[in-house]
């Protein structure tokens, strides 16, 4: 869809007419909130809330907080990368507006029938340019937005569990009714992560996760930083791992895997293999880059916690040197036969 081309909801030159307001005069703003959201609920409409301020006043404002914020936090530099980003215009994901004028005002004023101070719906315009129905209402994000502290508490619990967000999504939908979208599911996760977290930052967090795994009896992890104190390998090991490598120390395999999280960072695990012929993790490793220095890191930290490192003589990328062009490349048939030779000599019962 192009920009010149209208939302399908908004069809040239109709107009949906709502039924009108019926109450004028509330005893207070309270009382005038539930009749806005009984009116909005039983005619499919939705108002925004917005301030008496005007526009100027609200500016002046935003501009003497812009300008204390920079005088207390700019440093060289920083004045031209902020003008730039105030030019960028990020998009949403509802991007384009149905100009439609519907509104309604309400103050506070006198009631002479009631000798009394009331809220006064004063004006009002209810004729949509889009469409309005059941179906748009209850899609509409405020709609679908759950604020039931019991049932938020519920979901935290699935989430620090290790629940799925689709499995939330079930859940909410079933428990109140509305159309709680996948993007509301991760967005409330977010929040949650966040609340929980306490407001520390990303360092701060990173050392609390790695000091709870070191104070389990047997766990080891390991920081290793640049010269500017940048963390560039974090090795992670528990205790079950290492007793993994000690039982089963006669081959080491690497699995090598990138962009496995958020933050881009590349895993770098060693494996060995169980009685049951099934791969085992030894120690996973995040790093910044598959530098040699960072791979070097990782080898180190291994070698240090491992008093059997002397067993394992050999450590190489069978698959990966293998499929070079100078072996015949990838479907190589000798590749397939280092490959079952490298089986045989692991599962081999002797030296012999």
């Amino acid at each position: 869809m192009s920009d010149s081309e209208p939302e399908l909801q908004v069809p040239s030159g109709s107009t949906w007419a709502c039924p009108q307001i019926d109450v004028e005069w509330h005893d207070d703003w309270d009382a005038f909130s539930a009749y806005m959201d009984d009116y909005q609920a039983a005619t499919h409409q939705i108002f925004r809330q917005r301030t008496s301020t005007s526009v100027q006043k609200r500016n002046q404002e935003i501009a003497a907080a812009k300008a204390r914020s920079c005088d207390s936090g700019a440093t060289a530099g920083d004045g031209e990368d902020a003008e730039i980003r105030e030019k960028e215009i990020r998009k949403s994901y509802f991007e384009k507006s149905t100009g439609c004028k519907v509104n309604l005002k309400a103050a506070v004023a006198w009631n002479d029938t009631n000798n009394a101070f009331m809220v006064h719906i004063t004006g009002f315009d209810v004729r949509h340019k889009h469409s309005v129905s059941k179906a748009v209402y209850e899609n509409h994000v405020s709609n679908r937005r759950v604020e039931n502290p019991n049932i938020l508490a519920f979901v935290d619990e699935l989430q620090a569990a290790g629940s799925k967000p689709k499995r939330f999504m079930q859940y909410l939908r079933k428990k109140t009714g509305k159309k709680v979208a996948l993007r509301d599911v991760h967005n409330m996760v977010a929040r949650m992560r966040e609340k929980r977290r306490g407001g520390a930052t990303a360092e701060e967090h990173l050392e609390m996760v790695l000091r709870g795994i070191i104070e389990c009896r047997g766990n080891r992890a390991t920081v290793y930083v640049d010269d500017d104190k940048t963390a560039q390998t974090i090795t992670l090991q528990t205790r079950q791992m290492r007793r993994l490598f000690k039982a089963f120390a006669e081959v080491l395999l690497v699995d090598a895997t990138c962009h496995t999280n958020d933050s881009r960072y590349k895993l770098f695990s060693l494996m060995v293999n169980d009685v049951y012929e099934h791969g085992q993790y030894v120690q996973h490793s995040l790093m910044e880059n598959e530098s040699a220095e960072c791979l070097s890191d990782a080898i180190s930290s291994f070698k240090f916690n491992k008093p059997s490192w002397d067993q394992v003589k050999v450590i190489k990328y069978i698959r990966t040197e293998m499929a070079k062009s100078e072996y015949g490349g990838p479907t190589s048939f000798d590749k397939d036969q280092v490959e079952d030779a490298v089986d045989m000599l692991r599962l081999a019962t002797s030296l012999d």
